[in-house]
């Protein structure tokens, strides 16, 4: 019998990163992945002969300091920067493009409104400013506000606050307010205000009018790629390259991995965690279990109820799965062109006319219903990326908002081509999708990402970021320090601090404690 000093429970990237720290300690890990791919939603797939970015599809907040410590670049990770980043065409025959040049952005945003690009930079500046003081506290351990130790922690945190001086109000109204509540407090135009409160309900239930969705903004806008801020971009080969780069990390430092390999129980005696049985390898033993899992999965399906406290079960059972987002994955021969713009378009495209029309949208989903007009944010990786698709041939990335993972009638398994006729239908409103020859097509809904991915409710956050959900307590009060009620058991998912994203942040920060608690299992 082979025993580990870690077992990582999940392949996703936050796992991987978690396993790629620890080994670098000589710590003996293992990671143990359900799908027959690693990766979690961070995976290129197959389809029709070309490279697909299956989920996650853009590389936007993964960290800069995993990336440099972890010399992910020496291991083939390569960044793809696109410009413009940002595109909303208009059934009008008009557009707005954002660049990555601010005075380009101007004036586009200028044939709309002359006021709202004077104000462009401002807001810009005041986001920028907000990203660098809440940049380190992502990096770090939260405080537990009942822990007397912590509270030293929590004065200083108070102390950097007060240095924000005139930007403390807005940090407020980013944790308080609605996306549109605080977006059109700077701008008074269309598409730009609905452009900019897409970056809000990425991944979420609520409309841009729904408060705590200006957080969700500002979560989004925090990446940074090749040392520019705010920039998001492409992996070459597709977003699994990220993972196989963290993966050869593990492997050089003498990690192990094993695919297809779904864990059924944490394993604990005297509260205790002592390794994994798996559904179809049997059981792996460890000092130490470190969940990738979300927090449902963990303690819902691989423990049993007596073996976690009542309140943690309580508090548990407060986290919202709820989701209203689907991926739709197509291969198309031909190139996809936009009735209102000549030439290809290297980022995102924003299919969102106005905020009420994203509004009217998140009101279907809340009713159970598929809105006839869908919000998609797409984007054509293969334009930029030509190790995706054989010349001539596209592939075409489009995360849906907003469908429901609960519908009001029928299943998802009878309404799959629906969605993917109403998609083809928003897309032939701007593009030339039907003159193209569509070769292959992924639909990927809310109950698929549950049942394929894992991810309870098809929630891409572990469970929404809401306030009640965020810093000190995410997952839960009291265990936002990656440690569980069960010795040994630690996560290290996207269900604790920071929260979602691409970011791989909770994996460094969990192996940080692991670290802090085992040094004696370094050697």
């Amino acid at each position: 019998m082979t025993y580990y000093d870690a077992v990582i429970i999940g392949g996703g990237h936050n796992g991987l990163v978690c396993a790629a720290y620890l080994a670098r300690q000589r710590l003996k890990v293992l990671v143990l992945e359900q799908r027959p791919v690693l990766g979690g939603a961070c995976v290129t797939e197959e389809m029709a002969g070309c490279k697909v970015s299956r989920t996650s599809y853009v590389y936007s907040l993964f960290s800069p300091k995993v990336v440099k410590e972890l010399k992910l670049k020496d291991q083939g990770l390569e960044l793809l920067e696109r410009n413009p980043p940002s595109f909303t065409p208009l059934l009008a025959g008009r557009s707005l493009l954002l660049y990555q040049e601010m005075a380009r952005s101007q004036e586009e945003i200028a044939k709309f409104s002359k006021k709202d690009a004077q104000a462009y930079p401002q807001y810009e500046a005041i986001l920028d400013r907000i990203v660098r003081f809440i940049d380190p506290i992502l990096h770090q351990t939260p405080p537990d506000f009942n822990q007397k130790g912590d509270w030293l922690k929590l004065l200083r945190l108070g102390f950097k606050l007060l240095k924000l001086k005139k930007d403390l109000p807005v940090l407020v109204d980013l944790f308080s307010l609605s996306a549109y509540d605080f977006v059109s407090r700077y701008f008074e135009s269309e598409p730009l205000i609905s452009t900019l409160c897409t970056d809000g309900i990425i991944g979420s239930i609520g409309g841009p009018m729904s408060p705590g969705t200006a957080y969700v903004l500002l979560h989004h806008v925090m990446g940074e790629i090749n040392g520019h801020r705010g920039r998001w971009g492409y992996v070459r080969g597709g977003l699994g390259s990220l993972a196989e780069a963290i993966l050869r990390t593990i492997l050089l430092n003498g990690g192990h991995y094993k695919t297809s390999c779904d864990v059924s129980e944490i394993l604990v005696y005297n509260n205790r965690a002592i390794g994994v049985m798996t559904k179809q390898q049997g059981a792996f033993y460890s000092k130490i279990v470190v969940s990738g899992a979300d927090l449902h999965n963990t303690f819902s399906l691989m423990l049993k109820p007596d073996q976690l406290p009542a309140d943690f079960r309580l508090a548990l059972s407060d986290i919202d799965y709820r989701s209203a987002t689907s991926k739709v994955n197509l291969v198309v021969k031909g190139e996809l062109k936009f009735n209102c713009y000549t030439g290809p378009v290297p980022g995102t495209f924003h299919l969102c006319e106005t905020s009420q029309e994203i509004e009217k949208a998140a009101d279907d989903a809340k009713y159970g219903r598929i809105s006839d007009r869908l919000i998609l944010e797409g984007c054509v990786p293969s334009v930029v990326d030509d190790t995706l698709a054989p010349l001539g041939t596209h592939v075409i990335s489009l995360l849906v908002q907003y469908t429901p993972y609960k519908l009001a009638e029928g299943s998802w398994q009878e309404k799959k081509s629906e969605l993917l006729d109403k998609v083809i239908a928003r897309l032939a409103e701007y593009t030339n999708i039907v003159d193209l020859d569509i070769l292959a097509s992924d639909v990927i809904t809310p109950v698929d990402l549950e049942n394929d991915f894992k991810l309870t409710g098809g929630n891409l956050f572990h469970g929404m970021m809401n306030l009640n959900h965020l810093f000190s307590f995410r997952p839960v009060p009291g265990f936002a320090n990656y440690r569980t009620p069960i010795e040994n058991l630690y996560l290290c998912g996207s269900g604790t601090h920071p929260g979602g994203g691409l970011t791989g942040l909770p994996g460094h920060n969990a192996a940080r404690e692991i670290l802090r608690d085992k040094k004696w299992l370094c050697k």
